[in-house]
Parts: structure tokens; C-alpha cells; sequence
């Protein structure tokens, strides 16, 4: 038998997870970041500044398109979340669409640096994955802050705009290599924990023959 399964992602030689298993991932790691999402929004945001939100999204676009070999796999869940944060309330407002839209050009900018690399999506390299949650990051940074202080005053962004612009720039590039780095461990972990069950589903087998 040349291909295996377990879990939803193969092991050596599979094409790729069925479609009702890649929308199971994606709906779980949405409903994930969503829930965590608003209780980081509500309660953590004075301390954390939404950066663990900025850390988490390359680590789930990162997980993603690694346990699926799905392209724009960072896009669609990045467009889903958008929306969903598209009501955010955020300075002084019902209505995010900066956090939509840099949340969306985070995807783009991920899936577009995988798929122009080079390598295989079906096993993306910890560097390509890192590089890509970076860039991604770097491209989300510049869109929420032109569209926050398109949409909104520009006194949203503190009394030191470049200050908040440079802060932003660095830390979020920064968070998004760590987040990304972070999200190829967790692959590591779920696809050795497939691997082993695979082996000793088959040995199972061979010791019942």
C-alpha cells in the first residue's frame, strides 16, 4: 500500500489531506484564534498590546499549510479571522477594517513567499516557513497603520507616530520569525506523533499475520 494516513496528514508519499479534513483544521485553528482572540482583545490588551495575537498567526498559517500542502491556505484562514475582527471595537470604533485588511495581507504575503520559494509545500523547510511568517509580519505592520490613521485620526497612534510606526515595524517582523519558528515545532510534534502511530499501527498488523 504506497500511501498512509494518520490523522489527517500523510506520511511520505500522500498527495494531501481530504478536503473535509483540511476545513476541519482550518475551522478549529479559526475558532481557536478567535476565542483567544477576544479575551486577549478584552483582557490582555493592556499588557500584551495584541502582540501574542501577533505571534500567533504565523505560528497557525505555519501549522496550516504545513499539515495540509494546501495552497493559500495562510490566505483563507487570514480572510476568515478578518472578518471576524472586522467588528472589533478599536479606537473608539465598532469598525476594524485595518485589522481586516493587515490581517489578510499577512496571508498573502505568507502564501506568496512559500509558493515563489523554491520548495515543496507539501513539506515546507523551517526556513521558508520562518521567512515567510517575517515577511508576512513586516507587510501586516505598514497596512493597519495607513488604514488606521486613514480611516481614523492620526492621534490613534500615541503622541509619537514614528515612534509607533518604528515599533511596529521591528517588533512585529521580529514576532512573526518567533511565531513561524514556534509553528514548525508544533508540526515536528504532530507529524512525529503520526509517524509513530503509523508504525505501530503496522506493527499491530504484523504480529497478527
Amino acid at each position: 500500500m504506497s500511501q498512509q494516513w494518520m490523522g489527517g496528514a500523510k506520511i511520505p508519499g500522500v498527495r494531501g489531506p481530504s478536503t473535509s479534513r483540511y476545513v476541519a483544521l482550518v475551522a478549529a485553528l479559526t475558532a481557536l484564534f478567535t476565542a483567544y482572540g477576544y479575551v486577549s482583545s478584552v483582557e490582555l490588551r493592556p499588557l500584551t498590546h495584541s502582540v501574542d495575537l501577533f505571534f500567533l498567526l504565523p505560528a497557525f498559517f505555519a501549522i496550516l499549510v504545513s499539515l495540509t500542502g494546501k495552497k493559500w491556505g495562510g490566505t483563507i484562514l487570514a480572510t476568515i479571522i478578518g472578518l471576524i475582527f472586522l467588528g472589533t471595537p478599536s479606537a473608539g470604533s465598532n469598525f476594524s477594517p485595518h485589522i481586516t485588511a493587515s490581517v489578510i495581507v499577512n496571508g498573502l504575503v505568507f502564501d506568496l513567499y512559500l509558493q515563489r520559494s523554491g520548495g515543496s509545500l507539501l513539506d515546507p523547510s523551517r526556513k521558508h516557513l520562518v521567512v515567510a511568517g517575517t515577511l508576512g509580519n513586516l507587510a501586516m505592520a505598514p497596512t493597519g497603520l495607513l488604514i488606521l490613521q486613514a480611516v481614523f485620526e492620526i492621534s490613534v497612534l500615541g503622541p509619537s507616530p514614528t515612534a509607533t510606526w518604528a515599533i511596529a515595524l521591528v517588533g512585529d517582523t521580529l514576532v512573526g520569525a518567533a511565531g513561524a519558528f514556534f509553528g514548525t515545532l508544533v508540526v515536528e510534534r504532530v507529524k512525529g506523533l503520526q509517524a509513530r502511530r503509523v508504525l505501530e499501527a503496522e506493527s499491530a498488523v504484523r504480529v497478527r499475520v
